[in-house]
């Protein structure tokens, strides 16, 4: 080889930027260190790990599905010694995903927030009912020192439509619930699986909010309307790049980040944080 070609060579691998993998042992390192603000990771889908003081919840994990595009930044058995609330919005697998929750209820750590349609399927993976909190929206209850704030979760479906083909459907749009958590003096709210409603509209304070820009939630003219009448101080994109995507399942695997943030103002867009699987953000 040449030396200027050599030297080419070196330049281009210098400047090359090495993007490190987040492994669980990371995750649950920042975990056990975290102190100040409220810390997040995003494990895929809606699945969130949110550390505010000494207590770790989570929101909708999906770790032990065998269609992930990658695996999980972090193991259920893994989450099993440290995490306190697991949050479930709905009874879908990729929210209420079995193997995941069986696993975290083998432990003896964790409390489970499931909504009504989520309890038989809990019971069949063993989860004791001592250890279960089943929310109803517009009820708010306290769990682990949070405060939580229940609201409607009413499910889409293909092409902009209102899931209605489920036997159970007229009990799941009563019973699936977002979750407004009060952490640090301030409001995060997850959505869970659910078109724009007045509700959302209607809250107030929202510090965080996570947003699914996917066709069967709130695509992106619906998730800006929900963004700029609550105008969070910090926006979090979710359910998209998780699962393998097919002509069959794009209305809820193939979700559009990048298009949401350009619809934003410029102010909203230095609000918006689009993270990578694993990839730890503080919120302060």
């Amino acid at each position: 080889m040449k030396m200027t070609t050599l030297i080419l060579v070196c330049c281009v691998l210098a400047a090359t930027p090495v993007l490190a993998q987040s492994s669980g042992a990371t995750i649950l390192q920042q975990i056990r260190s975290h102190r100040d603000g409220v810390a997040l990771w995003w494990l895929g889908n809606d699945g969130w790990l949110i550390k505010s003081g000494s207590v770790l919840l989570a929101t909708d994990l999906d770790l032990e599905s065998g269609s992930r595009i990658q695996p999980p930044p972090i193991s259920a058995a893994e989450l099993a010694e440290v995490l306190d609330v697991a949050f479930v919005t709905h009874h879908h697998g990729d929210h209420f995903n079995e193997p995941t929750l069986q696993i975290l209820g083998r432990g003896t750590r964790c409390t489970f927030v499931l909504p009504k349609t989520c309890l038989k399927g809990a019971a069949e993976i063993g989860i004791p009912k001592e250890r279960i909190i089943v929310p109803q929206p517009g009820r708010s209850f306290e769990v682990k020192g949070v405060r939580v704030e229940p609201t409607h979760a009413i499910h889409g479906n293909q092409e902009f439509t209102v899931l209605t083909r489920e036997p159970d459907f007229v009990e799941s749009i009563a019973a699936n619930c977002g979750y407004v958590l009060h952490l640090g003096g301030k409001k995060f709210f997850q959505p869970g699986d659910s078109v724009l409603t007045e509700e959302h509209l209607a809250l107030k304070d929202i510090y965080a909010l996570f947003v699914s820009p996917t066709v069967h939630n709130m695509y992106v003219d619906r998730s800006m309307i929900l963004i700029n009448k609550l105008e969070p101080a910090y926006i979090f994109p979710q359910h998209f790049e998780t699962y393998e995507s097919t002509d069959d399942n794009a209305f809820w695997t193939t979700g559009y980040p990048d298009e949401l943030k350009l619809r934003l103002s410029g102010e909203l867009q230095k609000r918006y944080h689009k993270l990578k699987q694993g990839e730890m953000f503080v919120v302060r």
